[in-house]
């Protein structure tokens, strides 16, 4: 009797696909989300050599994606976040929370797999080094995306009407693009600013964008900055550029300029 129940289970067993976006949530499942959902993206942004890094002057066959990098490291954050209040609290989260989950992380879908085929020129030519590989790493990111956004949105359905459901959903979106365009629009226009005032303006105009600039650092391309103090020939201007480049780094300019190639 227990061969005929194993076997009639085995019969019934959902296929692959089915048990990827089932309710039930499997511990290789949870453990492969919380990796390549939540882990994975944030080594991809720290370890990045040229993606969203323009210090090689931009990369062959893809768009100007560092103009993006802020747009995509904040919205990127409001991703991740979400994903892990999920993974942590799905049990306990109410049917418009989930909702709202549910379209935030759809939208992360789609956003991964833009990034994904933005750079897929890049990661075919990477694979022959072995590590353009990671450049595959936002279709799986999109995946985890996809899988929890329908695992959220099933959870959600039995307690909320249709047009209600319907409604937090799109809020969903609309909390995580919203505030990521915004501050994108901000972010980048304090940093054109304050490059402006650094590489053109005088002394005390280059210490103010060098106050404003620190707080900013991690979006701002400031090898402008060096390459710029590379072509100066007036050595007051040098200067101000140095201690300008060690304000906002807390580094030498002249240890980084050696690399770089105008």
């Amino acid at each position: 009797m227990r061969n005929i129940v194993t076997l009639n289970e085995a019969e019934e067993k959902p296929r692959f696909w089915s048990r990827q976006f089932s309710a039930d949530v499997t511990s290789p499942q949870l453990t492969f989300d919380v990796i390549v959902g939540v882990i994975s993206p944030v080594l991809c942004f720290v370890f990045d050599p040229v993606v969203f890094n323009d210090s090689f002057g931009g990369v062959p066959f893809t768009p100007d994606l560092p103009r993006f990098k802020v747009l995509v490291y904040l919205f990127s954050g409001l991703l991740i976040g979400t994903l892990s209040v999920w993974l942590i609290l799905r049990d306990r989260c109410g049917g418009a929370l989930n909702a709202i989950i549910s379209g935030i992380l759809l939208s992360g879908f789609f956003f991964s797999l833009v990034i994904g085929v933005l750079i897929l020129p890049l990661s075919l030519i990477g694979l022959v080094v072995l590590i353009g590989i990671l450049g595959f790493t936002p279709f799986l990111v999109a995946f985890v995306y996809l899988r929890n956004s329908v695992r959220a949105f099933n959870a959600a359905k039995p307690t909320l009407e249709r047009p209600v459901l319907n409604a937090l959903f799109l809020l969903g979106t609309v909390l995580v693009i919203t505030p990521s365009a915004l501050a994108h629009w901000q972010i980048n226009r304090l940093i054109t600013q304050s490059m402006n005032d650094l590489l053109k303006g005088d002394a005390r105009a280059a210490e103010s964008a060098a106050a404003r600039l620190r707080y900013v650092s991690w979006a701002a391309n400031l090898d402008q900055v060096v390459r710029t103090y590379k072509r100066e020939s007036d050595q007051t201007r040098k200067e101000t550029l140095a201690k300008a480049y060690r304000e906002i780094t807390g580094k030498d300019i002249d240890r980084r300029k050696a690399p770089l190639l105008d």
